[in-house]
């Protein structure tokens, strides 16, 4: 893989008629390399209670996320690290579109999120299954993959969801809700596959300050917090007070609870490298001018925690 080459933005023109939704901060799409591309802004953290403002570092959450999952040889989105308006953007290639010699794109697939295909989904058990596309309590999650069709079809989607599971427990990604993976329906035939890998901007505690980043390299033990025992994932389980509660990836992976999880670590294990890993996150420019990307205490405190994460997932293996 290439490594780190910012990209100045700002003068690729808009797509137009082309819009992308979420909340994680402002998009647009705009044309660069012949080809459609979704810019995501840093989302201000200012709110009412705290009126300064500040900025989350979900772009280059988004970036170094999808980089890892491309150093570990996994099906993802093609991003790239830019400026434009004075900020630092990450630019994810639109999987569902093509663009000819004058500029006409052309729908060539579409995305299904699995909040829909779950939504569409009736479990067995219909007494205590909740019938909804955004509940992520993982039973409900396994039912539908392994009894909804178009997913019982679509060859590797156990494996798929698996794989994410650990590799966002080792970037620290919480937020692989059910509108963060899908399938990909053909336009032209109809056939389905599993999309690429795509948002993967909530890795890397995107909301941490230097400040926080500095206190918790000069102690062990928030270290080691940060990297596992404070970490959750979107998935959650049914408690003892019947309610949900978000998983610790770590400790559901201690607990061999599943099986396809189990090898899914092992798999991982076999992929991964720290050193690509070192060399692509060093390879991020501290900044860019006057405006800062990636300062040196953000990449020691990164591989700090993708240490302990990999010295663990060893360990539980």
């Amino acid at each position: 893989m290439s490594y780190t080459n910012i990209i100045n933005l700002d003068q690729a023109p808009l797509a137009k008629s082309v819009f992308y939704g979420g909340n994680a901060g402002a998009k647009e799409a705009v044309i660069y390399e012949h080809a459609i591309w979704m810019l995501k802004y840093p989302k201000s953290t200012r709110d009412l209670r705290n009126p300064q403002v500040s900025y989350t570092t979900s772009p280059l959450s988004e970036y170094l996320g999808s980089k890892v999952y491309e150093v570990l040889g996994l099906p993802v989105h093609e991003t790239l690290l830019g400026v434009r308006k004075g900020k630092v953007v990450v630019a994810c290639k639109d999987f569902t579109k093509t663009i000819d010699m004058g500029s006409t794109f052309t729908d060539t697939s579409r995305l299904v999120l699995f909040h829909d295909i779950k939504n569409s989904f009736m479990s067995s058990d219909v007494e205590s299954y909740s019938g909804s596309g955004s509940e992520t309590l993982l039973q409900e999650v396994l039912d539908t993959i392994a009894g909804q069709e178009d997913l019982k079809t679509t060859p590797g989607v156990a494996e798929r969801f698996w794989d994410m599971f650990v590799v966002d427990a080792f970037i620290g990604n919480n937020d692989r809700n059910n509108g963060n993976w899908g399938l990909l329906w053909d336009m032209a035939d109809g056939s389905t596959s599993l999309a690429p890998i795509y948002d993967n901007g909530n890795a890397f505690f995107n909301k941490r300050s230097l400040a926080q980043m500095e206190k918790r390299l000069a102690d062990k033990l928030l270290m080691e917090e940060d990297a596992c025992k404070t970490l959750t994932s979107a998935y959650k389980y049914v408690g003892l007070d019947n309610e949900g509660h978000h998983i610790n990836p770590f400790t559901f992976i201690e607990s061999r609870a599943e099986k396809d999880c189990t090898t899914a670590v092992s798999r991982f294990l076999d992929r991964v490298c720290m050193n690509k890993i070192e060399c692509l996150i060093n390879s991020v420019p501290e900044n860019i001018g006057t405006l800062g990307v990636m300062p040196m205490v953000q990449k020691t405190f990164y591989l700090g925690l993708l240490k302990i994460r990999l010295e663990k997932l060893q360990e539980l293996a």
